[in-house]
């Protein structure tokens, strides 16, 4: 057959379904690869080498801070030509009429967004958020356009208890065929043997033997390497312990500097190759392994597909030359102004609070310390118990900055009176001030962290002020830091550009108050309570581990 086509590609191929490199042409015509030969074509590309698209296996773009035409700004360029986005953060601010916003505005990008359904909003009931999405709401967004998966399951102990919302949400997926993605840290040994009934894949793995016991049990394993957690390098060895087409890349969580600097799951492919990892495989677990893993079309350079396809520079690098979404060279998203998104505002409402509003109190009489139960914020997504002392000041327990023990508030910001719960927090570095965010997992409530009551009010405040975002507040010369996110109190309606210098700014003075480097997504990862161990909900404090409050004070 010699049809004249409209594109033809000669490069070395990546065959991610040999785990071959070869030298061939791709022939695609109406935005389909139709043959890997040469044909007569209309318009010639030459590459290094010739590669699928990249597939991000898990991630929320929500923390990045922009929307998804956004996103494919910074992405697509870079060989990234899909995700697999779980919009469980604007889920919990908006329900479903938020998820359906997200999926309309992701036809405005030629980035491919694949989307599963959020089955864990809330994330537990020790938490208020803005938004429910009972199993019958799931059912009906599981037959929403792009839709294929159920999402993360986070409730791990309703799962295994046999709750009946949560196998209701995993029946209907079962039913149309979907994936269930899992959740599931530090689920080991019977736990483990009992979810992988349920559950396809899982993403949350820290150690190399509890990934290597998910494959073991017949999940497919995702590596991580995000702006948080950022297990790759960790977990990387097991392509050498298991079959790789068992694994995927994927990004989870990233903030919009990383996103603009590095990229997103183009920089996993690049620092595992660095690692060591053979390159045909790494291009494999950031492609053709995600694709099998929800069905996708793509992700694969045969005939048949769409046309997805990266020119390269060079492999190694991924340094990437040209890109092709269904044979369009070098694709850009529609032209609907940066500011134009379905997705709601007018999200963060509270009253205004005083200083008096995060203050701890406790009896009359006791001493000038107070032993008292601390989130010791350790890197990452992860923190551990502590247990220290506090001074007391007529009857309030106020914050050390000097020993790194800042007070914690969590504020219910969906108009709901839900209240504030109080703690502290160790590891952030602040030495004055205050910082706060509405980007606080998964609930988002606003979450604030101050060397002092009256800054973190300010800070409180200030949010409330801008319809939500991320501000640091100097008290010696009254002085703030904003990135407003007024898009569900998550993400900002501004080009990717602003939000990248307005959060930089943010972070720089953060910085100068003493903030360890990574403190504003760790501080946006305190109240998740459903990772281990203490966590601060706007309910109280919560051990994780045991799934219930805990008294701040030590009785």
């Amino acid at each position: 057959m010699t049809d004249r086509v409209d594109t033809l590609v000669r490069g070395t191929l990546v065959n991610v379904n040999t785990g071959t490199l070869e030298d061939r042409a791709v022939a695609i015509d109406d935005g389909t690869i139709v043959a890997l030969e040469e044909r007569p074509a209309e318009r010639e590309l030459e590459a290094n080498y010739v590669a699928p698209g990249l597939v991000d296996a898990h991630m929320h773009v929500e923390s990045s801070m922009v929307t998804l035409p956004q996103y494919g700004d910074a992405v697509v360029p870079r060989g990234v030509t899909s995700v697999v986005h779980d919009p469980h953060e604007i889920a919990n601010v908006a329900g479903a009429d938020g998820v359906r916003a997200v999926i309309r505005d992701a036809e405005r990008t030629p980035l491919k967004a694949r989307f599963t359904v959020p089955s864990s909003v809330p994330a537990s009931d020790l938490q208020d958020c803005g938004a429910a999405l009972p199993s019958e709401s799931v059912t009906e967004l599981l037959d929403e356009r792009n839709v294929v998966a159920l999402g993360e399951v986070m409730n791990i102990p309703g799962l295994l208890a046999g709750d009946e919302e949560v196998h209701a949400k995993i029946r209907a997926a079962r039913e149309r065929g979907l994936t269930v993605d899992g959740h599931m840290p530090r689920v080991t040994g019977d736990r483990l043997q009992e979810a992988a009934r349920y559950l396809d894949n899982d993403h949350e793995s820290i150690s190399l033997s509890e990934a290597r016991e998910k494959v073991d049990v017949g999940l497919r394993v995702y590596l991580r390497e995000g702006s948080s957690s950022k297990n790759l390098g960790d977990l990387l060895p097991l392509v050498e312990d298991v079959d790789s087409r068992r694994l995927s890349l994927c990004t989870d969580d990233r903030e919009v500097t990383d996103l603009v600097d590095e990229g997103g799951v183009d920089f996993a492919v690049r620092k595992a190759v660095r690692e060591g990892a053979d390159p045909v495989e790494v291009v494999q677990m950031a492609t053709i392994n995600t694709a099998e893993s929800y069905g996708l079309p793509f992700g694969r350079v045969q005939p048949g597909a769409p046309a997805d396809i990266v020119l390269l520079d060079d492999l190694r690098t991924w340094d990437v030359d040209r890109v092709l979404v269904d044979g369009e060279l070098d694709p850009t998203q529609d032209g609907t102004p940066a500011t134009s998104t379905h997705l709601p505002t007018d999200t963060v409402d509270f009253p205004t609070v005083s200083a008096s509003d995060f203050a701890i109190t406790v009896a009359d009489g006791h001493s000038s310390d107070e032993r008292i139960r601390v989130i010791d914020a350790v890197g990452g997504l992860q923190t551990d118990p502590m247990i220290t002392t506090v001074p007391v000041q007529e009857g309030i327990l106020i914050p050390n900055p000097d020993e790194d023990l800042l007070s914690l508030a969590v504020v219910e910001r969906h108009g709901n009176d839900g209240g504030i719960g109080r703690g502290f927090v160790h590891g952030l570095g602040l030495e004055r001030g205050a910082v706060g965010s509405t980007v606080a997992h998964d609930a988002h409530n606003c979450v604030v962290a101050g060397a002092d009551h009256a800054s973190m009010a300010s800070v409180a405040n200030k949010l409330r002020e801008l319809e939500g975002g991320v501000v640091a507040y100097d008290p010696v010369d009254d002085e703030f830091s904003t990135l407003a996110l007024p898009i569900a109190g998550l993400m900002s309606n501004q080009p990717i550009e602003t939000v990248y210098e307005r959060f930089e700014a943010v972070e720089s003075h953060a910085g100068d108050l003493g903030m360890a480097e990574t403190g504003l997504m760790e501080l946006s990862f305190l109240a998740l309570e459903v990772i281990p161990t203490y966590r601060l909900t706007n309910n109280g404090l919560v051990d994780v581990t045991d799934g219930k409050y805990v008294d701040v004070t030590v009785s």
